[in-house]
């Protein structure tokens, strides 16, 4: 656990670039919410790419058993409450199986075939036989409703986030997300490839997962089980 003796280091970097500061500030409220009322009393939940536990440790609070998973040291050190794994997808192979695997972030949506498969396989075998997953998503109407130009800000009490979208091929999209809190302000690029539901659909069944979302297109979330 973190006990709060050292202050976050505002700059620091995870290895591939993410801005620490913006995952340990970035409010979860609407996801956390959503994600609790998909739970059982005190199941087990895997938080896969959990970042500085923004989920994962309100899970616990919660009375949920959660492991965060993520490749990121200076990511892992934020968390305080769930128990902490470092470890690539790729290389997971944890000893357990999870009522609930989760995978938040819309990193399905991270270009490339590969590591799609690899963090969906991840998924598949870290889920109990009775398990669900619950991925986070985003759909393709709502990739094509942001066109290059596209500016959203939205304010949480202190703290202010912004989408800037730079270009938007109609496959892919780049853009820059900003937060900004105590008079800082910390961007962190982002690059999205949009997916078909029947291509979801497809890569999931690869990996041994049937979605069971009726109408994937028209949300957020993403639901499945093992075949």
């Amino acid at each position: 656990m973190d006990d709060g003796a050292t202050p976050p280091d505002p700059s620091a970097l995870a290895a591939d670039g993410t801005a620490v500061e913006i995952y340990r500030r970035l409010p979860s409220t609407s996801e956390l919410e959503y994600i609790a009322a998909q739970l059982g009393p005190n199941s087990s939940v895997l938080d896969l790419g959990a970042g500085t536990g923004r989920i994962a440790d309100p899970l616990v609070m919660l009375g949920h058993r959660v492991t965060a998973v993520d490749s990121s040291a200076a990511m892992l050190v934020h968390v305080q409450h769930a128990r902490k794994v470092q470890a690539s997808f790729e290389d997971l192979a944890l000893a357990e199986k999870f009522d609930c695997v989760l995978l938040i972030g819309s990193i399905i949506n991270y270009p490339g075939t590969q590591p799609r498969r690899s963090v969906l396989a991840a998924v598949a075998r870290h889920l109990a036989p009775n398990g669900q997953a619950i991925l986070n998503w985003a759909p393709p109407a709502l990739i094509a409703s942001r066109p290059a130009g596209f500016i959203q800000s939205l304010t949480f009490g202190a703290v202010t986030t912004t989408l800037t979208i730079h270009s938007n091929t109609g496959r892919i999209t780049e853009g820059e997300f900003t937060l900004e809190a105590d008079g800082r302000r910390w961007r962190q690029s982002i690059t999205a490839e949009k997916l078909s539901a029947d291509t979801v659909r497809d890569e999931l069944h690869r990996a041994g997962l049937v979605l069971t979302t009726a109408d994937p297109e028209t949300t957020r979330w993403l639901h499945a089980k093992l075949a």
